[in-house]
């Protein structure tokens, strides 16, 4: 099985992914929590819980700390603690390596597939530091975007996608690198179909569903619905032929807009549907029946 990185900053969507993840197989090589959702503080924190209920066993870095520009932006989406108010212990990570920085190692020594569920920052850091080692990347999926190739394809910050929106500058490095990318966009994950409207059963008697349960039920109780943005995208990373996609060069604008031009032949691809009957099974079947 190919080693892989995986990017979070971790809020319940990311949470949500991991569980997937786990519950599909794969663990990842290790983890970097960064800024998004919430502070670094909080997201490194939710990680590490999360992967200790997980039992992931691997380590989780902090990575970066704002945007590469902007300051940092996050609004109350996820609760005030990033995490749908579920509390996991303080992880000081004052001590640890960065990321970023274990990325760069990792990647001179050997390939990898990267999972970023995160806005893109530690990605573009990591490129601006050798862009070079982009050649012993497998390939990177990515939540994000908007590009209003489907009836749901428009923003959620304006025309813009919060991942993308966040960090303009670092999603214009990783979308100029020559690697296979895969994003998967508001305009597949915004479908109303996929959404979840009312709680849904879920096992029973551990942390796991303890977690699924209570913050799925934030989720509907603060935003009405619940639309499982990370976890579709990390299921491309396991099961791509469940998608349809379009080819072409991706654009981002520095507000964070994006586009496509599907008339230039290019490595890079976005999700435009599911396969329903493999949705409904391989996902919202391995997170909550």
């Amino acid at each position: 099985m190919d080693k892989i990185i995986l990017i979070v900053d971790t809020g319940v969507d990311d949470a949500m992914a991991m569980i997937l993840l786990k519950r599909h197989g794969i663990v990842p090589e290790f983890i970097v929590a960064q800024s998004g959702n919430s502070l670094l503080e909080n997201t490194y924190r939710n990680t590490v819980g999360i992967a200790n209920i997980l039992e992931f066993g691997c380590p989780v870095y902090p990575g970066s700390y704002t945007p590469l520009i902007k300051p940092h932006y996050y609004e109350d989406f996820h609760g005030k603690n990033g995490l749908a108010c579920y509390k996991f212990p303080d992880a000081p990570f004052q001590d640890k390596e960065n990321g970023i920085v274990h990325m760069y190692e990792a990647l001179k020594h050997g390939k990898y597939r990267i999972i970023c569920t995160s806005p893109l920052t530690s990605l573009g850091l990591l490129f601006r530091l050798d862009q070079d080692i982009q050649k012993n990347v497998i390939d990177i999926t990515i939540m994000g975007g908007a590009f209003g190739v489907t009836p749901w394809g428009k923003g959620n910050m304006g025309e813009s996608e919060f991942n993308i929106f966040y960090d303009p500058e670092a999603a214009k490095i990783v979308f100029g690198l020559d690697v296979k990318i895969t994003v998967v966009p508001l305009d597949l994950t915004m479908n109303p179909n996929l959404s979840i409207k009312t709680s849904l059963n879920a096992r029973v008697g551990n942390s796991v569903t303890d977690f699924t349960v209570k913050a799925t039920e934030f989720m509907l109780e603060k935003h009405g619905s619940y639309e499982l943005h990370d976890p579709i995208a990390a299921y491309a990373a396991v099961n791509s032929e469940a998608f349809r996609f379009i080819s072409g060069r991706i654009m981002v604008d520095h507000n964070g807009v994006t586009s496509i031009d599907e008339t230039v032949k290019s490595m890079h691809r976005i999700a435009t549907e599911i396969d329903y009957a493999t949705y409904h099974r391989d996902i919202i079947g391995v997170l909550y029946l």
